[in-house]
């Protein structure tokens, strides 16, 4: 999982921005207003309302962000940001260390991988930059240290670090209406003649209870009743129902655990999916791009080609990004593979900021014509660059989630069209239209 790099609360019902990795040198440019904010909706809403279609959805880490309180007022930040995480991670690990009788040297350790993977930006490391370190450095061949740290300390703080962060990510939803229950009921509410697939690196348990509490069958590579295990052969043979909706979790998931037993006399080892908490040193969360052992690497590799699979064929699959800001080259790189290969395939990137703070799909966009772009304010349409012409924001047929407000500075009374589908609680609003339902509900969730 990416997890969201920071959270504000959102007043005045307009999202605040989220602290991401930008390029500090990037300047705010001026870009000519070109674009129909409310016909960017409109196509938007054709694609999701159409029930020949395949669709899927790509959800990242700001997506638990927008969850919001009751009123629908500001975020509940409901699983922290990296930022906080990655403090919550390193108290934890001091107050192992600080216990009674403790002998261990995690944050000592810790500090010493922080220190050797520093990004260049000179920002903080955070808790995945530190897991990559880490994972790289326990992944070399020799026994010597590295650090003052044994192949078996690596792995240790590996199992330490990722113990936290599943407790960090165990968080049920709220029981009012929220932004994944708006969800869910989108696609329950669509007969599709193929099922709606749902990527996402995030390993947290949302997008899973938000689809049993409606209840909608859905399918996640794992097959059996009492310890459901990974089936690689079910996922490539796709003999699942169409009805049942596709849950790809391409970093792992908190209750994803490693199993080993003896069969028969033979070793067998296995990820199995358990509704329990999964057991210290064995949770199976991979948050980065690395050359992994065996349990790892198979789930990794079949949720990918998952992905893969998603753009091939000769029919125009329809892709709609929320909550994710293409940090992940791997995982770009896989999207944009497949969008080149199928140039019947579009994608629609839902992006939380202004095109400034988005450089690096603003440029994927200006070179591929099927990926579109819509940002707080402006968008990329067949690869051009510009903002959203006044008067374009639609009225009532696009209340909330296109608003207008003054620029700062400027005149008054030219107000500019400004775009929240970034946020997933304004998507969620937006889905719920789709369906017939209020896009003001905050009731109980049934």
């Amino acid at each position: 999982m990416t997890i969201p790099k920071a959270s504000v609360d959102i007043t005045a019902g307009v999202a605040a921005a989220a602290a991401l990795k930008v390029d500090p040198e990037v300047k705010t440019k001026i870009q000519p207003a070109i674009h129909d904010a409310a016909q960017q909706a409109r196509n938007l809403r054709q694609v999701l309302q159409d029930d020949k279609q395949r669709i899927g959805c790509f959800l990242g880490a700001g997506c638990p962000l927008g969850v919001y309180d009751a009123a629908g007022s500001k975020s509940v930040v409901l699983i922290p940001a990296v930022v906080e995480l990655t403090k919550r991670v390193a108290d934890g690990l001091h107050e192992t260390d600080a216990a009674l009788g403790a002998t261990s040297k995690f944050k000592a350790n810790w500090d010493a991988l922080c220190a050797e993977c520093k990004p260049s930006d000179g920002l903080d490391p955070t808790v995945e930059d530190v897991l990559t370190e880490l994972r790289t450095l326990a992944n070399r061949r020799g026994s010597a240290e590295i650090l003052g740290m044994s192949k078996k300390d690596f792995g240790e703080l590996d199992d330490k670090v990722c113990a936290l962060i599943s407790t960090e990510m165990r968080k049920p939803l709220p029981g009012y209406r929220n932004s994944y229950n708006r969800f869910a009921s989108w696609i329950g509410g669509v007969h599709r003649d193929s099922p709606t697939e749902i990527f996402t690196p995030n390993y947290d348990l949302l997008f899973e209870q938000a689809l049993e509490q409606h209840p909608l069958p859905h399918f996640d590579g794992f097959v059996g009743s009492r310890e459901p295990w990974f089936d690689i052969a079910s996922i490539e043979h796709d003999s699942i129902p169409a009805r049942w909706t596709r849950l790809w979790k391409l970093h792992g998931s908190i209750n994803w655990e490693k199993s080993e037993e003896t069969v028969n006399g033979n070793k067998v080892t296995r990820v199995v999916r358990v509704t329990r908490e999964a057991e210290a040193g064995k949770v199976m969360i991979f948050p980065s791009h690395l050359k992994y052992d065996q349990s790892r690497r198979m789930p990794y590799l079949a949720m990918l080609d998952r992905l893969r699979a998603f753009f091939q064929g000769k029919d125009a699959p329809r892709l709609v990004v929320c909550g994710y800001s293409f940090l992940d080259d791997h995982l770009n790189e896989v999207l944009l593979d497949g969008l080149r290969g199928n140039r019947n395939a579009q994608c629609f990137a839902l992006m939380y900021l202004g095109l400034d703070k988005h450089p690096r799909v603003v440029d994927y966009a200006e070179r591929q014509s099927n990926l579109t772009v819509l940002s707080w304010d402006g968008a990329v349409v067949g690869t051009r660059v510009g903002g959203y012409r006044t008067g374009t924001a639609g009225g009532d047929e696009h209340t909330p989630w296109l608003l207008e407000e003054a620029l700062t500075g400027g005149d008054p009374k030219i107000m500019h069209p400004r775009c929240r589908l970034g946020d997933f609680h304004y998507f969620g609003l937006f889905l719920e239209q789709l369906c017939g339902g209020s896009s003001h509900d905050t009731g109980p969730t049934v």
